[in-house]
């Protein structure tokens, strides 16, 4: 019976050391890992976010919204085609991923603002960096149907075309402020004007 009490000691006194050395190396590795924890884990949160895109996806994966610096080239009908001038700003895609608008500033300094049909841009607003700004309205074919231009002159004009894009309704106002109004028949020759 002592042989027992005495290999029950033993059994548990071993069993106390292995507890006391867990015990040792579960604080040395606390203590290592709040030592060589990284600044961005123990640093307050920031109140700004920097990265170069972020995309916002549906339920099936498909980017609906991108903010980007730069956007990515637009997508039609699964094919990309690339933009005059690299873009920044805010891509709107439809279920399909191809691009339907968005709002952007183009390195050659235009900004944009523009929705588009399934076949083209139906309407966009926009300034250029030479000074034009104005507003379009375009039909399923590219064609300009209604413009509303302020030249970097000054010059103010909205122009009303047919579906063959020839102007039938031109408003003029110059830099001077006289007004010119113009209408004209298909062939595109002037009916009536004033002044």
């Amino acid at each position: 019976m002592a042989t027992e009490l005495t290999d029950r000691v033993e059994r548990l006194e071993r069993g106390l050391r292995w507890v006391l050395g867990a015990w040792i190396l579960s604080i040395v590795l606390l203590a290592s890992l709040f030592i060589a924890t990284p600044k961005a884990l123990t640093a307050p949160p920031s109140d700004r976010l920097s990265v170069r895109s972020l995309a916002i996806t549906d339920g099936k994966g498909i980017e609906r919204i991108r903010i980007a610096a730069p956007l990515p080239d637009p997508v039609e009908n699964g094919k990309a085609s690339h933009r005059r001038s690299p873009a920044n700003g805010i891509q709107l895609n439809d279920a399909k991923g191809n691009e339907r608008g968005g709002l952007s500033m183009l390195d050659d300094g235009s900004l944009l603002l523009c929705f588009d049909s399934n076949s083209s841009e139906a309407v966009c607003m926009y300034v250029m960096p030479a000074g034009e700004r104005g507003f379009s309205v375009t039909d399923d074919k590219s064609k300009d149907r209604a413009l509303l231009v302020l030249s970097a002159d000054k010059d103010v004009k909205l122009v009303l075309n047919d579906e063959a894009e020839k102007t039938r309704v031109r408003v003029h106002v110059g830099a001077d402020g006289v007004p010119a109004l113009q209408l004209s028949d298909l062939q595109g020759k002037a009916t009536w004007s004033t002044p």
